[in-house]
């Protein structure tokens, strides 16, 4: 189908270099509309709406083309099976969950801080963010820290041979590289099963009875971990490290002020999401905002815009941590919530305070310029060279 909205090209929003300005481009154009085959749903009302009810905007159709061989738990599972998976797995992501692990992966951030912070200077992208989230992913499903580079091998195929949003089959490339991942996975599931630990795999292994989960299950859990789980928490400690880079004022009263740290985060969260859009298939005709969305559509929601809606939200388009509202849609909502918001929520903490303990004052490298790849599925900086004064011991 054409694209039946007058002007709109998403390759033409101005989202590189300016988020502000790229969703503003999107808005324009409506709170819902069509192009290209896909509808759009831009406020803050119509993608509530859209969450409100699963069973019109269906995710598991959506999720079919990422290139899985097993279903992504549970994201990719709609209503009344979904209500299975989350019922077990909520709780195993609670934050008094997330609480025990918290003295681990501060040491962890810790030692990554460390190895930079003499030279007075990092990437923050390729020194810290990269490799962080993949130490915590590794840690919770209790699997060996040594192997934290091959996986990052593994992730870094996936996600860019994943063409969930342009509709297409997988690349050769991704699906072999889940086959590798799979086997690798495999081969821990087994081991677990006969010597099991305290940790996420280990606890759903021992399920049994009607709720146990099959190991394909298992598989599309972790999958699911890798794909949604690990860049995203690597692209949001990218834009908040940014974010206070280029705000030395509010940076030097968050270093004096602890309390600033978390209403920052969710700030920056709100404003530089990077998974900003969902997408979902119709299984019925359904009217939002106006706009009558046949059966069997493509449909993106679009958070990013729905985070800057005036109506919804006080000085939409600024950081301002004494407005923030943990009502934001970053992590989605309705029952396919983000199941990892907590433990996503403390790893960033956990690197700004220990990157701020290390080192308060900090700026952008001459000349470099943050930008994300555009258009893109998912936002993330490139690279965010810093420069600071090399700590003395």
């Amino acid at each position: 189908m054409g694209q039946t909205t007058a002007g709109f090209d998403m390759a033409e929003a101005p989202m590189a270099a300016d988020r502000t300005a790229g969703w503003a481009y999107f808005r324009q154009h409506g709170d819902v509309f069509e192009a290209d085959g896909i509808f759009f749903l831009t406020s803050a009302e119509a993608v509530q709406f859209a969450h409100r009810r699963p069973e019109i905007f269906r995710s598991g159709p959506a999720f079919e083309a990422l290139g899985s061989p097993v279903p992504l738990i549970p994201l990719a599972v709609d209503p009344p099976d979904h209500v299975r998976f989350r019922k077990i797995l909520d709780p195993m992501f609670a934050p008094r969950v997330i609480n025990t692990m918290e003295d681990e992966l501060r040491a962890q951030v810790r030692v990554l801080i460390d190895a930079f912070a003499e030279r007075g200077e990092c990437d923050i992208v390729t020194d810290l963010a990269r490799l962080y989230p993949t130490q915590v992913f590794l840690t919770l499903f209790g699997l060996p820290l040594a192997d934290r580079d091959m996986f990052i091998g593994w992730v870094d195929a996936l996600v860019e041979g994943s063409t969930a949003a342009s509709g297409t089959e997988a690349s050769p490339e991704a699906v072999e590289t889940a086959m590798a991942l799979f086997g690798y996975l495999q081969g821990y599931i087994e081991r677990k099963r006969h010597e099991p630990g305290d940790d996420l795999l280990s606890r759903i292994l021992a399920i049994d009875g009607d709720d146990a989960w099959t190991d394909e299950q298992i598989l599309g859990l972790c999958f699911l971990f890798t794909l949604a789980g690990l860049d995203t928490v690597t692209a949001t400690i990218g834009f908040v490290m940014l974010h206070l880079a280029e705000h030395p004022e509010l940076r030097r009263r968050l270093v004096a002020d602890q309390g600033l740290v978390d209403p920052t985060i969710e700030e920056i969260l709100r404003l530089e999401l990077p998974a900003p859009y969902t997408p979902r298939v119709t299984s019925e005709d359904v009217e939002v905002a106006g706009v009558k969305i046949p059966a069997g559509s493509t449909v993106s929601l679009c958070l990013g815009t729905a985070n800057r809606d005036p109506r919804r939200f006080e000085r939409p388009d600024e950081l301002v941590p004494e407005l923030a509202d943990r009502g934001h849609l970053t992590f989605g909502g309705g029952i396919h919530r983000c199941l990892g918001s907590h433990l996503a929520r403390r790893e960033l903490r956990l690197v700004v305070e220990e990157f701020h303990t290390a080192i308060p004052d900090y700026e952008l490298a001459p000349g470099a310029e943050p930008l994300i790849v555009w258009p893109s599925g998912t936002h993330h900086l490139v690279s965010l060279p810093l420069r600071f004064e090399p700590r003395r011991y």
